[in-house]
C-alpha cells in the first residue's frame, strides 16, 4: 500500500460557509476529509514581532504584497514606505519567520524529522 499525500488547507470564513464549502468537497470527490478547527488570537501570533516588523508586514498586507499574484514588489513596497529595500525585507522575513514558527509550534503542526 503507497503512501497518500497529506495537504493541510486553512480556511478563513464564518462556520455556517466553511461547513456548506467542506461538504461540497466532500461530496464532490466522494471522500472522507479529516476537519480540525484551530483559534487562536491574532495578538498571540504576532506577540513576538517588533513595532518595525509589525508594521511593515501590516503594510506588506495592506498593498497586496502576499497576495497571489502580488500587487505590488517589494522594491515598490519600500519606495511607498519610505524605508530602504533591505531593511523592508529584512523585517518581513524576520516577522514572517516569527509566524510560521509560532504556527508550526502548535501540537497539531509539530514534526517529526525523522519523517523526511
Amino acid at each position: 500500500m503507497g503512501s497518500q499525500k497529506q495537504h493541510i488547507y486553512i480556511l478563513k470564513g464564518t462556520d455556517d460557509n466553511i461547513e456548506k464549502f467542506l461538504n461540497s468537497v466532500k461530496n464532490f470527490y466522494n471522500k472522507n476529509i479529516e476537519i480540525q478547527k484551530i483559534e487562536y488570537k491574532v495578538s498571540d501570533v504576532l506577540s513576538g514581532l517588533t513595532s518595525n516588523q509589525r508594521e511593515i508586514i501590516g503594510y506588506a498586507n495592506k498593498y497586496g504584497y502576499y497576495d497571489y499574484p502580488r500587487r505590488i514588489t517589494s522594491e515598490e513596497l519600500s519606495q511607498k514606505i519610505g524605508i530602504n529595500k533591505d531593511i523592508v525585507l529584512e523585517n518581513l522575513r524576520k516577522a514572517e519567520k516569527c509566524i510560521i514558527s509560532k504556527a508550526l509550534n502548535h501540537d497539531t503542526y509539530k514534526s517529526n524529522s525523522s519523517n523526511f
